[in-house]
């Protein structure tokens, strides 16, 4: 309702001043009559000012502006909200050792932040030493010794002997220096001596060589001697004499016998 529209309206509702002095019986009809026609004109008023009022307010288009309220006032109302909003912030680990976590939870109007620290110090102590790789295990040496074997080969009356020398001994020397690595295990003897068993007899001379090194050699080596033929047909009994030097700086002799029978 406008303040224009208002203002007629109120004063076509208003009572006029009472007056200073008794009106006759005609004034008051007059008065009576003025009234209902004012009272029905103010009910015509009132009825267009309610009209006016509605579409005013269905007309409002400004910002202020709200729709008419169309549900009941008693009626219950059912608000539907949504699942709270849960923020979890992102773990940063600092330079320090510490970590840091935080989270963060939201729902209608609370809103809470926990936070923790969790911190690990430790120390890790590597030992710096040398490791010494021990030295090869060495095979415990072998004993100064000759083995000799003996196997006679009998042609009537005649016999030929191969004779094998195996062992480890100490390389001879000649004019103070050891013989050549490549030297054969027989050459390495001091000489050797046969006897055939009937009173005839053999062997070879070591010549110069000497004991007098410390080094050693381990060989085998397979030989034939000269063939012996005997007089009369028989058994006898072949030995053979081999030396070699020890690590006593002095030579040692070896011994095999083999029995040989004849016809």
């Amino acid at each position: 309702m406008t303040d224009d529209l208002k203002q007629q309206f109120e004063r076509l509702v208003a009572d006029p001043p009472p007056p200073s002095t008794v009106p006759s019986e005609s004034v008051f009809a007059r008065v009576r009559s003025v009234r209902r026609r004012r009272t029905a004109g103010a009910l015509t008023l009132a009825a267009a000012a309610v009209v006016a009022v509605a579409v005013a307010t269905s007309n409002l288009t400004d910002i202020g502006s709200s729709p008419p309220v169309t549900n009941s006032p008693s009626a219950p109302v059912t608000i539907v909200t949504g699942p709270p909003t849960s923020t979890q912030a992102t773990v940063a680990p600092t330079t320090t050792g510490t970590t840091t976590i935080t989270n963060t939870t939201t729902q209608g109007t609370t809103t809470g932040t926990t936070q923790g620290t969790e911190k690990t110090t430790g120390t890790t102590t590597t030992g710096v030493g040398t490791t010494k790789t021990p030295p090869p295990v060495q095979p415990p040496a072998r004993p100064i010794e000759v083995n000799v074997v003996l196997k006679p080969t009998v042609t009537g009356r005649t016999v030929a002997v191969k004779v094998t020398v195996s062992g480890t001994v100490i390389v001879p020397t000649v004019d103070g220096k050891n013989l050549p690595a490549d030297t054969s295990f027989l050459n390495l003897s001091g000489g050797t001596n046969y006897y055939w068993g009937d009173g005839e007899q053999g062997g070879s001379d070591g010549g110069s060589a000497g004991c007098g090194g410390t080094t050693r050699k381990t060989g085998r080596e397979t030989y034939s001697i000269e063939t012996h033929t005997y007089t009369k047909p028989g058994t006898y009994t072949l030995r053979y004499e081999v030396r070699y030097c020890n690590a006593k700086n002095s030579a040692f002799t070896t011994t095999k016998t083999v029995k040989v029978t004849v016809k």
